[in-house]
């Protein structure tokens, strides 16, 4: 407040002291209510625009122009309210003094006349009765007539209360009560209204007070006067700094403007009264001598007093800042980002300050400036200019050792160097990477609560550029953490999100290897990663629902749950760890997914480990998971908040003491505790790995029927209408289809390698993320043809495509931590097959005799096929042909191809395959033979899939082997020697004819009559099935069938590995007499190899460098077998006895 009590012309500098013009016309007078001539002294306008206090006080005798000015003010800046472009004042001052003075290129009139709205108030206009009502009703009648003249403003932004107040003040209906606050109403009705600054006016203040002096009633008119103006002047705006936030912009800058009391009592310097009127304050420093006035600026007295002002200000800011409570709260902006927190203390503290209802912005401003400036660490800097168009504060919070890079680009005359900066300046690239970052405040204000929420979203999109003081932030800092905070009167809501620098870079990930599935590892011991974060985006995009997401085991399920419990929940108090986890990351790339960050409470259950084998320690099992999760939660919340009969529920639960009922009903309780409580003002996310762990343990142990109703209502009661859930999860590797097995799960989406419209590329390595993989860890591009074969080929269906070229992530991992920085010689193993065991798998192939399987030999020699894929998949005994497809694609063994690759396999089949799956006898080299070829080619590719029918192949040489290992394992018990089978490939590259005959023989011998023989259709062709299983099982190399050469097609063809440019030739015949002996089948022998070397079978291999051919001729019988050789030109060579 500034004050004169000498006469006007003290208002005006020497400086813009101009000649006064004497102007006498009617008009003017008598808009300015002057008696007889007006001199000119318009330049108290500019000297009233310049000076910086917001409250003038003058003070001079009667007839020394107080009223004439103000009218002059009135006129001067009062806008035209029905046409703000109409402006009819301007004309009373072209000619004035005013009109020569300009700013910034342009003139005084331009920028400020006729731009405000005005409100002029004479209290000469109250006229003093004879008793204190009667005073009032005068005083009622003086708010009618003033509201009047405002009487066609529309008040469409006011609060319900305000309108249904100044239809009171119109109708002369008001109180006394109302009457004090009709003035403030007022200005706040035009503040609103225009969106502009008030102008207010008021003219002989005093005169009330000074008229009733030797009344009765002076003491009640006092009072009602003091509160009066009190209600005007609480509610100004952009003014009100609190005493904390005044002495360290005194100590900043040197000066500061306040308003300076008169000490008028003793009553004046009690604690009470100066706890409540703080500005006596400002009057006790200047009686006592620390500061002086000069040129209406309060200014620290000498250096000497400047020093004891920030000692002592110091210390008491760090007594301050050591009580717990208020640095625990500063880390709650700086640490811990916890909005539920930082919103609970500033409602708090701002209620315990007895404010008006018509709370303003400064007031939240100055307490969120007085908290902040707490912390010596960190250095508050503002904004230099406010656009009063918009109802909103800002601020910047800058750690010290980063204050000199804002200083350094931007002119900031709010903030010095700190006492630490030039010792911080010597620390170049020293400082913690966590303090890298700036902390952007923004608050605004609303006009009803539940405007609350939005006006913090507005609050964060204001300003999107980053812009401060002229400065672009991001070109600044790496990190800003901005945090939008709304008010409305003594609630507000705060909501903040993460933002990113210009030039932010991740920290180059270590070359530390991970194939495990717990995410905080990643980040705690620094192993490298694939970024999965695009998961999280399309959870927040997708918002409220249920996912059943089932991929095969070693896909990264655990490890991407885990990085959504990392991502999404809230952390418990001072845990600062893991704020960097996501910096960088793609989920952060959108600042409006960084508004979800760490502010969910998560629920998580992994039933992985469960080993139970009977239905009593299945149901301790799960007690004891559930326990587990509410001790967990119990440490993020205040527990004495709960109602005594929810703590003894929890406690039981906790104990494991609970009955069925509350075993199944746990989970959603938990959520309704943390939920209705208000710990968090955002709905649960539940989490469930691994769900079908539980039910395939208890099927396999005998116990599923028991234990079914439990898990069904367990499940269905976390899941079904549960109104604290945001959004849950549940992962597997099997497909059971919840909807019906979990009654009532109908807002279930599942997500399966079959379709998966959602997360299709987020489990599993694409071909990108393969080549970063290799990139990182120096492994040559030139070894990914090798990789894809090993451990690529997985695909997974979306909509109407299909991802394709999906890697088995654990053995890629695994490969790259036993292969990282080799040039070559790099080593390929079966990674994932050995990871764990497979009890399915082994039954499978057991109960569906799949080693003489046709489909599925066809499968294993590289085709794509067609099968049926069930979709819903339940828990049996022993599964029929359709339903093993689908336990084995969802469990990683076969995947998805699609008709393009079905069609090109078609192409490229095989002739013998073709003969094995029409199942006819060995066909011979001639037209029909062709043409049956030719058509099973043709109705192949014309086939269309049906429901639930699907291209089918196995992936990659991973699952391959494994395929093989197993069905070589399943052969064991029924084959006494199981080296028969090497014995005989050894024996063909040995040339061995004794040790050929005999060993595949014994190997026949071993194998059931039903094996053989089950279908009479396939008995012709059954030993071209059986010799193509030991060619794929032994992966032979460079293998051919029905190969074209010469003059027609062989049967088998491959390289002798043992020698170089030798290649045998393998042709097969069978006795078709019903009583074959040994000369019978030595004749078949005969005629095989004479057709290959009629046939010139080994033209096409001469061609290619070899020069010697090892020529076998096979004849079958039953379970009875001879082979013999001829090699080139040699006799034919038989075995050395009869077999």
């Amino acid at each position: 407040m500034k004050r004169s009590n000498e006469n006007e012309n003290d208002f005006i500098s020497e400086n813009n002291e101009k000649k006064r013009k004497i102007i006498d016309e009617n008009e003017l007078i008598k808009k300015f209510l002057c008696s007889n001539f007006y001199i000119d002294k318009t330049l108290l306008i500019k000297d009233f625009i310049e000076d910086k206090s917001s409250i003038i006080r003058v003070i001079t005798p009667s007839g020394y122009g107080k009223t004439v000015n103000l009218n002059m003010f009135r006129y001067f800046f009062e806008m035209n309210y029905k046409d703000e472009n109409n402006n009819e004042n301007k004309k009373f001052f072209e000619n004035l003094n005013i009109a020569k003075e300009t700013k910034d290129g342009e003139s005084y009139i331009d920028l400020y006349q006729g731009k405000f709205p005005v409100v002029y108030i004479n209290f000469d206009d109250i006229y003093l009765k004879k008793s204190f009502d009667e005073t009032i009703e005068n005083f009622k009648r003086f708010v009618q007539k003033l509201y009047s003249y405002y009487g066609n403003i529309k008040n469409e932004n006011l609060s319900d209360y305000e309108k249904e107040m100044i239809k009171k003040f119109k109708n002369c209906k008001a109180n006394i009560y109302d009457l004090k606050v009709s003035i403030g109403i007022l200005c706040n009705w035009l503040y609103n209204t225009f969106k502009k600054k008030i102008i207010l006016l008021i003219d002989n203040y005093d005169s009330l007070i000074l008229d009733s002096l030797n009344t009765p009633f002076f003491n009640d008119l006092y009072f009602f006067n003091q509160e009066l103006l009190s209600n005007i002047f609480q509610n100004k705006r952009y003014i009100f700094k609190s005493f904390i936030t005044d002495i360290d912009y005194l100590l900043q800058n040197g000066f500061i403007e306040k308003s300076i009391p008169k000490l008028l009592e003793f009553e004046m310097l009690k604690k009470e009264y100066i706890n409540n009127n703080r500005d006596i304050i400002w009057t006790l420093f200047i009686k006592f001598g620390y500061l002086i006035v000069d040129n209406n600026e309060l200014k620290i007295k000498n250096k000497e007093i400047k020093e004891f002002f920030k000692i002592k200000f110091s210390y008491w800011k760090d007594n301050l800042y050591n009580n717990s409570k208020y640095s625990e709260i500063i880390d709650l902006f700086i640490k811990n980002y916890d909005e539920e927190k930082i919103q609970e203390f500033l409602e708090n503290s701002i209620n315990k300050v007895n404010y008006s209802r018509n709370e303003n912005l400064n007031k939240w401003y100055a307490l969120i400036y007085s908290l902040l400036s707490l912390n010596n660490e960190y250095v508050i800097v503002t904004k230099n200019k406010y656009d009063e168009k918009n109802n909103i504060r800002e601020l910047l919070y800058v750690h010290k050792d980063y204050l000199d890079r804002l200083n350094n680009n931007c002119d900031n005359n709010n903030n010095s160097n700190s006492n630490n900066s030039n010792e911080s300046n010597k620390k170049n690239n020293q400082f913690n990477p966590d303090l890298s970052k700036i902390f952007y405040i923004t608050i605004n204000i609303v006009t009803e609560e539940d405007e609350i929420k939005e006006g913090c979203i507005q609050a964060l999109d204001d300003n999107e550029k980053f812009l401060f003081n002229g400065k672009e932030l991001k070109n600044i800092y790496d990190k800003i953490i901005k945090f939008g905070i709304s008010i409305c009167g003594k609630k507000c809501g705060v909501i903040y999100e993460i933002n990113y620098g210009n030039k932010f870079k991740r920290k180059e990930m270590a070359t530390k290897v991970y194939s495990g599935e717990n995410y905080d590892d990643l980040y705690e011991k620094g192993y490298y990663f694939i970024d999965k974060t695009r998961m999280i985006n399309k959870l927040i995009k997708e918002g409220n629902a249920v996912y059943l997401i089932t991929r095969p085991r070693r896909f990264g399920k655990s490890l991407n749950l885990k990085m959504i419990q990392k991502f999404f929940e809230k952390r418990t108090k001072g845990d600062s760890k893991g704020n960097d986890v996501f910096d960088g990351l793609e989920v952060s790339k959108d600042r409006k997914n960084m508004r979800e960050c760490h502010k969910y409470p998560v629920i998580y259950l992994n039933f992985n480990d469960n080993e139970s084998k009977t239905y009593e320690s299945a149901i301790m099992y799960l007690k004891s998971k559930i326990s587990s999760q509410f001790k967990y939660q119990r440490e993020k919340i205040d527990f004495k908040k709960l109602d005594t009969s929810d703590q003894e529920v929890w406690n039981k639960i906790e104990n494991e003491e609970e009955d069925m009922n509350k075993l199944n009903e746990s989970i959603h309780f938990l959520c309704q505790c943390l939920i209705e409580e208000k710990f968090y003002k955002r709905k649960c996310i539940v989490l469930i790995d691994e769900y079908d762990k539980i039910l395939i343990n208890s099927f396999e142990n005998g116990y599923y029927e028991m234990f079914i109703g439990i898990v069904r209502s367990f499940f269905s009661n976390i899941f079904k209408g549960n109104e604290y859930l945001y959004f849950g999860i549940i992962t597997g590797c099997l497909g059971l289809e919840l909807k019906t097995f979990y009654s009532g799960l109908n807002n279930i989406h599942e997500h399966t390698l079959l379709s998966d419209h959602l997360f299709y590329d987020c489990y599993g390595f694409t071909e990108s993320e393969l080549k970063k993989n290799l990139s990182h860890f120096e492994i040559p591009l030139e070894e990914e043809n090798k990789i894809q074969k090993e451990y690529n080929g997985y695909s997974c269906g979306y909509g109407n495509r299909m991802i394709k070229n999906l890697y088995n992530p654990y053995s890629i991992m695994k490969f790259i931590s036993n292969n990282k920085n080799k040039k070559d010689d790099h080593l390929f193993k079966n990674y994932w097959f050995n990871s764990e065991s497979d009890t399915v798998l082994n039954k499978i192939i057991k109960e569906n005799e799949f080693s003489f399987k046709k489909d599925f030999l066809s499968l294993l020699y590289g085709n794509v096929i067609i099968v049926e894929i069930k979709e819903i998949l339940t828990l049996k005994k022993n599964y029929l042909k359709d339903e093993v497809w689908t336990v084995l694609l969802h469990s990683g063994y076969i995947t998805l191809s699609d008709k393009e690759g079905y069609k090109q396999n078609i192409k490229e089949m095989d002739d013998q395959i073709i003969k094995l799956l029409l199942g006819e006898s060995k066909l011979n080299e001639n037209d029909v033979n062709e043409d049956l070829i030719k058509k099973y080619k043709n109705n192949q590719l014309n086939k269309h899939l049906y429901n639930n029918m699907y291209y089918i192949k196995i992936p990659n040489n991973e699952i391959f082997n494994c395929f093989i290992a197993k069905l070589k394992e399943s052969l064991k018990n029924e084959i006494k020697d199981n080296n028969y089978i090497n014995n005989f490939i050894n024996g063909l590259f040995n040339k061995d004819i004794d040790t050929i005959n005999s060993n595949l023989n014994n190997y026949l011998t071993c194998l059931s009559q039903y094996h053989l023989f089950a279908n009479e259709k396939d008995y012709e062709n059954v030993y071209q099935v059986l010799l193509m299983q030991i060619f794929i099982f032994c992966k032979i190399y460079g293998l051919s069938a029905e190969e074209n050469s010469g003059s027609g097609r062989y049967d088998f063809g491959f390289p002798n590995r043992n020698k170089e440019k030798e290649y045998i030739l393998i042709e097969v015949k069978t006795c078709k007499s019903e009583n074959c002996d040994d000369n019978l089948l030595h004749k078949e022998c005969e005629n095989a190899i004479n057709q290959i070397i009629e046939k010139k079978y080994k033209m096409k291999h001469e061609k290619n460098g070899y020069s010697t051919f090892i020529n076998y001729g096979i004849a079958f019988w039953k379970k009875t077998c001879r082979i013999e050789m001829k090699i080139n030109d040699n006799e034919i060579e038989g075995p050395s006895k009869k077999l």
